[in-house]
């Protein structure tokens, strides 16, 4: 710890320069409607520009944060659109990537060629980090069997032992990605944890708990999220007991997508036949009313490829919470273990298969122990606090970068 407060008091008086890729919100934190990971470095941003002159290179102009626009997503010109920026700031040899699955455009031709892009930056003497903030080596719990998902799964080896390949650091939100990206070539020393960060700002509304539990899903009704795994384990529950609302709307990435059409055509009819609403997108300025209007949270995801900024906003609003049984690579993070010591918690208490005695019971222990969840979301919000999870970020960039 000594160490780490030197390096970053030698870094006050040496503010450097750094480059940020990253979708980025025209105004406010939450505003963006296509991607969480906006919000995401948005908070970054606010934190570490005191110690960065940083340009922002995004899909949206922010002039209050010098967010420069230099790409839009689906535009198959990105790479050479963000390697012509690059190449007019001469200066700056440092360049941090925020990436997920579909960032840059919903073509598997994205993906395919980002360790392309990463190369091309070598070459030019760029020293990149990249944080993954999805990682999956397994899409059978979304695509079901067959050629698709073996081609994915064999794709994904490889896309991952370039990336480790052609970057100085991984970073990553979670440390259950860091175990199964250690496994891979190249992958040696170069994979990080930082825990995903929660913004503090948001204002806890305590909640007086009735007889019936109000709980809530939140984010964008994509197949990987479970949306419709939650609805048909809500149809059979005891409606007098819990209800259920869904705070998000259609998938950006996937509106055109036949199949995906016909997915949320099906998962509002069979919402409307049980009488749970449907928010559709929720504006920044709503976000903390419809949390505070929820007793539980629940992440129905049938697997567990990236870190949740809706989790994120779960412990800032202090909210109780329950996760499903794929999701039970969150506890892999030694802070979500000290929570559960601190709470007097174990991680089952938090999870439920995908069958009707399962939620049942999960849903009415959780009901029983509102308190006691509430407590372990108050001490993840002091664990991942923005301002904790930024120091992190600088003492990783001035060890590589600087």
């Amino acid at each position: 710890m000594f160490h780490q407060d030197l390096l970053l008091d030698y870094h006050k008086y040496m503010k450097k320069n750094l480059i940020i890729i990253t979708p980025y919100p025209k105004t406010g934190k939450y505003s963006h409607e296509t991607s969480a990971l906006a919000s995401f470095n948005k908070n970054l941003v606010d934190i570490l520009k005191t110690q960065y002159n940083i340009v922002i290179l995004a899909d949206n102009e922010n002039k209050k944060d010098q967010a420069v626009k230099a790409w839009e997503k689906n535009d198959f010109f990105n790479y050479f659109k963000l390697l012509k920026v690059i190449a007019g700031y001469k200066s700056i040899q440092n360049i941090l990537i925020q990436f997920e699955w579909g960032v840059f455009g919903n073509n598997i031709l994205f993906i395919g060629f980002f360790p392309v892009f990463l190369l091309i930056l070598k070459f030019l003497g760029k020293k990149t980090s990249v944080v993954l903030h999805g990682v999956s080596f397994d899409f059978k719990s979304i695509y079901g069997a067959g050629l698709k998902t073996k081609l994915l799964n064999a794709g994904s080896y490889v896309f991952y032992s370039l990336v480790c390949l052609l970057s100085g650091k991984i970073i990553v939100t979670e440390n259950y990605f860091k175990k199964q990206l250690s496994k891979l070539l190249f992958a040696e020393n170069k994979v990080i944890f930082i825990p995903h960060g929660v913004d503090t700002a948001f204002v806890k509304k305590q909640n007086k708990y009735e007889e019936k539990i109000n709980f809530g899903y939140f984010g964008f009704l994509h197949p990987y999220k479970g949306p419709k795994n939650l609805l048909n384990l809500y149809e059979s529950i005891d409606k007098t007991k819990f209800s259920l609302n869904f705070f998000g709307g259609a998938s950006p990435s996937l509106e055109k997508n036949k199949d995906y059409r016909q997915y949320l055509d099906d998962f509002k009819q069979k919402a409307k036949e049980l009488k749970v609403f449907v928010s559709g997108f929720v504006k920044e300025k709503d976000l903390s009313q419809y949390f505070n209007k929820v007793d539980l949270v629940i992440f129905p995801y049938p697997s567990f490829i990236s870190s949740s900024g809706m989790l994120a906003m779960t412990f800032s609003l202090e909210k109780p919470f329950i996760l499903s049984q794929p999701l039970a690579g969150y506890f892999d993070s030694p802070d979500f273990a000290d929570a559960l010591k601190q709470t007097d918690l174990k991680k089952e208490d938090f999870l439920f298969d995908f069958n009707q005695k399962s939620f049942e019971y999960r849903l009415n222990w959780a009901k029983n122990n509102l308190k006691k969840l509430a407590d372990f979301s108050r001490i993840m919000k002091e664990k991942r606090a923005w301002s904790r999870v930024s120091r992190q970020y600088s003492v990783i960039l001035i060890r590589y970068f600087f």
